[in-house]
């Protein structure tokens, strides 16, 4: 009964996410920002390949060297192009990656905004409605 009760306090903190003791987290934060190459949809600090685990093992070289978390994303963008970054700069063409979402959203909320909204009636079909309403069916 005690190993099974052991086993279940340890299987736990066996298994908890995080980096492993030889790299540190400042690794895993930069490399969070940059796409895997090899992966889709994974990130440097998520995959397992061994072109992730070489982007880790070069990022906290650079760390060691003294480099700034900029230099190390520069020189991944010089290797690999834009695409590498998670989050593209806002300039250029990827501006407008930026930019449509908030445009969309406005041109849809000023869209339901004029067909929601009351529309003003003629006064003079008023009148005749009026009049209409007041008068005895024929």
């Amino acid at each position: 009964m005690r190993w099974v009760l052991l086993a279940l306090l340890l299987v736990p903190a066996l298994g908890q996410a995080g980096p492993p003791p030889d790299l540190s987290p400042e690794v895993f934060r930069i490399a969070r920002e940059l796409r895997c190459p090899v992966c889709q949809g994974e990130s440097a600090a998520e995959s397992n390949s061994g072109v992730a685990v070489e982007m880790r093992r070069l990022i906290a070289e650079m760390l060691q060297e003294g480099k700034t978390e900029e230099e190390i994303k520069a020189f991944f963008v010089d290797r690999y192009g834009e695409w590498i970054l998670y989050e593209p700069p806002r300039r250029g063409v990827t501006l407008w990656a930026w930019v449509l979402p908030g445009l969309a959203l406005l041109l849809l909320g000023l869209g339901l905004f004029a067909y929601f909204r009351p529309k003003r009636v003629p006064q003079d079909l008023l009148e005749e409605a009026e009049r209409s309403l007041k008068e005895p069916p024929a």
